[in-house]
């Protein structure tokens, strides 16, 4: 006979091949799917499948079946067939490529020789969502087997490239119509080179029609392209799309092109529109769209088209219908715009948000007793006490990363455990680490064989929709505020974790009116308290206005009672006894400290307790707003440093300066600025201050002592409810304008009360005192502390003053600091250094000069020179000023020494110090010419400075 032989097809031995990697095959011909026990349940990728169920494969023996088409086969070779919708040659040549075996198998029947195994994913479809503009032309247009579709619609970038292509395909077979869908993407699987396949991107899939959304703001989201295309002429000033792949594929899709942008989502009628709104509300909110709008069917079931875009009663709108129904109907631009101008296009009325249901591993249930596996044989075991699984959870940082378990049960005793199980712990020695966790927190499990192995099945293989952010400290996380047991704000899906007890000891006793009654009230007419509950409310204030961590030092004698005024801030968040925290601590406890109680107020009471040799670097640390870079085991860069935004107060007998003078260190203006010292009383007399103490008004109590007793005692049993009320207010802002608005009143703050000549040091001190009044008269607003209008911003005012008189004026800290060692210089060296010079010699009948000073000697180490100038007056009487004349070498390398000597020049010519001709002031000169003694006729340059100017104790401005 002759001619030539069909190939022959091993087709068992691919069979068997491709059973030993079953779930492997199945999973790369039917993507949409989970394992249930033995079974493969997914989507039916021939058919538009709403729901998991009822298409299944078997991956222990490949018997596959559709229990709503009736459709099956006995082997993997069939259901390759049956997806392709190809011959059983043409599938198993399609398979035996897929596995990597020999061509043999097809041209034989030899053993199937295999190739050597490769990596599970080495088979995997890898996209590229960014094709080469070229790649382009070489994308099909026709399907080998389906043929030229009846329509396809190219998914380009927001760059004109083409990213997706998908075809339709529709069959009318038996008078049943039938569409398919095959998406093209760009891409690689192994190590072939990049080209088109007939695959689905994974996820991360582009809009339709994204290169047309420009800076459009309004957008309408359909179900499917032939709808988006039909309503682009419904909608001709909105940017209209829809995501590729059904309803189900909601999640897959990026949103993020739709940022700020207000949406309107036109459902199919069906129940899968209906389902799609929660689903894709969910999405869009997590891209962080402006607003979220439906279009109600209502419209179209209660009105048809009119002339001139007119609406009549009468609609008709067939199940399933969308914008391309719409056109074919007769509906317009025009009728859409009547429709929306009469309100009749949106829908108030939003399907109810229902959480999927949970999908329970194949094999295992749940009672009140337990978890519970039955085999094939029907045997059940039990293999725990109940586990709740809440959520899967991941990092509350939005970096997708640190996936996990979030359970709940109880111990042998009953007690509630909360339980984060990262999903890395199931892959370190078979699980053993999850097996431990659970056994050590009293998880009760049998001790059969098999019990650990099918715990860890079930947690792995339970599948939920639920998600939560976890979050390490509390404050704010994104516009919602993370609190130990509950989130105030819009986000609902985060929480706070923690097994240890908190740091921050938060809680609440009592009501707001009780709080303000016997705590708030006391606070009025008294400056110091004021501001010091203003101080505690403007924490979560702090990292809305970008501020950094602000710390405020109330010192003064111990009698005065300064630890009430940290009590009566620490009782707006809970029981100042167990809320405020000591200074007795390490660095890295400090620093866990401040994180735990991030947008929230730290207290710190007693800074005599700290060695004063790093109270410096504490008030660095605390202010900067961060703590250490730490290594990891492996010598790397940690991600574990505490970050944290506050405000913080203290109190202790001295000031800050006092504290480092015993630490042989000195005041920087750093940590001024990061560590405002206010004198904790206003009294003058000294018998106020020892009756009244840190209190102006002591209200109905006989002396600061008997108020400060009635606070502390009744806050022990009202507290923590002002702040929790303080937030709720918050939130329900518009951050935008609340920071508009304080920014504003902020510069106004610091306008009125320093003058245009005010360091940039103290003005972001008064910034600071700013808001903190500010953020008290919030309070005041919102009903909080039942004080008068204007009182906190008063106090706040009250505070700052005395904090300006305090630190001796406007100046910057350095100048201040280079300004007081000139003077001490000259305070020490003046008579000593410089050798007396009477430049005039005459004298006057009516003014006799009185100086004489020809016999004292050179000093050894000269300055230079000084000149005594008398004047007489009916007023002063006599007065003497002093002319110094410096060698430039001593001023610079001597009484500048370890300083910039240009900038303290610079400094004594600003405060009027440093005598210079009107030229010299012109030309920006800093010495000026003279002829002293010993240089002859010869001009030489030296500085020149005025005594009563750098003596003045009233060159920095005072404020009342």
């Amino acid at each position: 006979m002759s001619g030539h032989n069909k190939p022959n097809i091993n087709f068992k031995q691919i069979n068997d091949t491709a059973l030993a990697s079953s779930e492997h095959v199945i999973a790369n011909w039917v993507p949409d799917g989970v394992r249930k026990g033995g079974e493969w349940v997914a989507l039916n990728p021939t058919r538009n499948d709403g729901a998991k169920g009822s298409f299944s494969i078997n991956i222990n023996t490949g018997v596959w079946k559709d229990f709503a088409t009736n459709d099956g086969g006995a082997d993997l070779i069939s259901l390759v067939a049956y997806v392709e919708k190809c011959s059983q040659g043409d599938a198993a040549k399609s398979l035996s490529k897929f596995l990597g075996i020999a061509d043999n198998t097809i041209n034989t029947n030899a053993p199937i020789q295999r190739q050597p195994k490769q990596a599970s994913n080495a088979n995997e479809f890898k996209p590229n969502f960014n094709p080469p503009a070229s790649a382009q032309s070489k994308c099909p247009l026709e399907h080998p087997k389906n043929g030229k579709p009846s329509k396809y619609w190219d998914y380009l970038s927001t760059d004109s490239v083409l990213v997706m292509r998908v075809m339709r395909f529709d069959s009318n077979k038996a008078g049943h119509r039938k569409k398919d869908y095959r998406p093209l993407a760009f891409g690689s699987i192994g190590s072939s080179s990049q080209r088109w396949y007939w695959r689905q991107l994974p996820d991360n899939r582009p809009l339709y029609r994204l290169n047309s959304l420009n800076t459009i703001n309004e957008v309408v989201i359909c179900e499917g392209e032939k709808a988006a295309d039909a309503a682009v002429a419904l909608f001709p000033n909105s940017f209209v799309t829809c995501w590729a792949g059904g309803s189900k594929a909601i999640t897959k899709t990026n949103f993020t092109p739709l940022k700020d942008k207000a949406i309107t989502f036109w459902p199919d009628n069906d129940d899968a529109g209906q389902t799609a709104i929660n689903g894709l509300k969910g999405e869009l909110d997590k891209a962080g769209v402006k607003s979220f709008n439906v279009i109600g069917m209502g419209l179209f079931k209660d009105y048809k088209p009119a002339h001139n875009g007119t609406l009549e009663s009468g609609g008709k709108w067939p199940d399933k219908a969308d914008a391309f129904d719409a056109i074919e109907l007769g509906w317009t631009q025009e009728h859409i715009k009547t429709a929306l101008d009469k309100g009749l296009l949106l829908t108030s009325e939003l399907p109810e948000s229902k959480a999927g249901a949970d999908s329970v591993p194949f094999g295992y249930n749940m009672d009140d007793r337990g978890i519970w596996y039955t085999d094939d044989k029907s045997n059940s075991k039990r293999l725990c006490s109940p586990i709740e699984l809440i959520a899967r959870s991941r990092s509350g940082l939005g970096d997708g990363r640190n996936w996990g378990i979030l359970l709940r049960f109880k111990d042998f005793d009953g007690q509630e455990k909360l339980w984060n199980i990262p999903m890395q712990a199931f892959a370190t020695d078979g699980g053993s680490e999850v097996i431990r966790g659970l056994l050590e927190r009293g998880l009760d499990i049998s001790s059969h064989r098999d019990a650990k192995r099918k715990i860890l099945e079930y947690l792995q293989e339970y599948e939920t929709s639920r998600r939560m952010s976890l979050v390490y400290k509390m404050g704010w996380h994104n516009k919602s505020f993370v609190l130990p047991d509950s989130v105030i704000g819009s986000d609902s899906n985060v929480m706070y974790y923690s097994e240890r007890p908190a740091m921050c000891k938060l809680g609440i006793n009592g009501t707001l009116e009780l709080w303000k009654s016997n705590i708030s009230k006391y606070c009025s007419g008294n400056p110091l308290a004021l501001f010091a509950v203003s101080a505690a409310l403007s924490a979560p204030l702090v990292e809305l206005m970008g501020y950094e961590s602000m710390g405020f030092h109330f010192f003064g004698d111990s009698s005065w009672g300064k630890s009430t005024l940290l009590n009566v801030a620490c009782s707006v968040f809970g029981n100042p006894e167990k809320y405020k925290c000591t200074f007795r601590a390490t660095d890295n406890a400090l620093e866990s400290l401040a994180s735990s109680h991030s947008d929230m107020l730290l207290a710190l009471d007693e800074i005599n307790q700290v060695d004063s040799r790093i109270i410096g670097d504490i008030i660095y640390m605390l202010g900067n707003g961060q703590g250490k870079h730490r290594a990891n085991e492996r010598g790397q860069a940690g991600d574990s440093q505490h970050r944290w935004k506050l405000t913080y107060l203290t109190n202790g007998e001295k000031t800050l300066e006092q504290y480092l003078l015993e630490g042989g260190k000195k005041v920087t203006g750093g940590m001024e600025m990061r560590f405002i010292g206010i004198k904790a009383t206003f009294n003058d007399s000294e018998a106020d201050k020892k009756n009244k103490g840190i209190f102006n008004d002591c209200h109905e109590f006989a002396g600061g002592a008997d108020l400060s007793n009635h606070l502390n005692r009744n806050m022990k049993n009202n507290h923590g409810t002002a702040f929790p009320e303080f937030i709720k207010m918050l939130v329900q802002q518009d951050f935008k304008e609340l920071v508009a608005w304080l920014v504003k009143e902020v510069d106004k703050f610091v306008s009125s009360n320093l003058t245009a000549e005010a360091g940039g040091q103290v003005q972001r001190a008064a910034a600071k005192f700013a808001l903190v009044g500010l953020s008290g008269e919030l309070a005041t607003k919102w009903g909080i502390t039942d004080w008068s209008k204007g009182e906190a911003y008063a106090a706040a005012k009250e505070c700052f003053n005395s904090w300006l008189n305090t630190r001796g004026g406007e100046g910057n800290m350095e100048d201040k600091q280079l300004f007081d060692h000139v003077k001490q210089q000259f305070d020490l060296y003046g008579e000593s250094k410089f050798k007396r010079w009477d430049k005039s010699t005459k004298t006057m009948a009516d003014n006799p000069s009185t100086i004489i000073d020809t016999h004292v000697p050179t000093p050894s180490e000269m300055w230079g020179y000084r000149e005594h100038l008398d004047s007489k007056s009916p007023l002063d009487g006599d007065t003497q000023d002093v002319i110094y004349y410096v060698y430039p070498t001593a001023f610079e390398k001597v009484i500048c020494k370890g300083n910039d000597h240009l900038r303290v020049a610079r400094l004594l010519r600003d405060k009027g110090a440093l005598v210079l001709r009107d030229g010299e002031l012109k030309e920006n000169r800093l010495k000026t010419k003279e002829r002293i003694p010993g240089s002859g006729k010869t001009m030489r340059q030296i500085y020149k400075i005025r005594g009563s100017a750098l003596f003045n104790d009233n060159s920095e401005k005072s404020h009342d």
